[in-house]
């Protein structure tokens, strides 16, 4: 028995120092992850703060270009409204044509 204690003794140290060098290198991995996580949270706080940029210009553009673009519907003319214009732009100068041809009637048969 006094043969296998010193070797047990061995064994027993150099599992305990494989364990010691497991846990190490586990803690050493499991800082290098947090580390990365923590330089991710800051890259997408980054991004998050551009996109929020992006996203203010975007409207800012949008209603610079909204103001204009109201105006301009105000102020148009639709295809009903163009009709209806035109429509009463012909009766009006069909009744001109008209009067004008009764005018000259009239003239013609009072000198006739």
């Amino acid at each position: 028995m006094s043969d296998e204690s010193p070797n047990l003794a061995l064994a027993l140290e150099t599992l305990r120092r494989l364990v010691e060098v497991g846990f190490e290198r586990t803690n050493g991995s499991t800082t290098l992850i947090l580390q990365r996580l923590d330089q991710v949270d800051d890259r997408h706080a980054e991004l998050v703060k551009r996109v929020e940029q992006d996203r203010a210009a975007a409207e800012t553009r949008y209603a610079a270009l909204e103001a204009p673009l109201d105006a301009v519907e105000r102020e148009a003319v639709t295809r009903t409204q163009f009709s209806e214009r035109t429509r009463q732009f012909i009766a009006v100068v069909t009744v001109l044509a008209a009067v004008a041809g009764a005018v000259i009637a009239l003239i013609q048969l009072t000198r006739g």
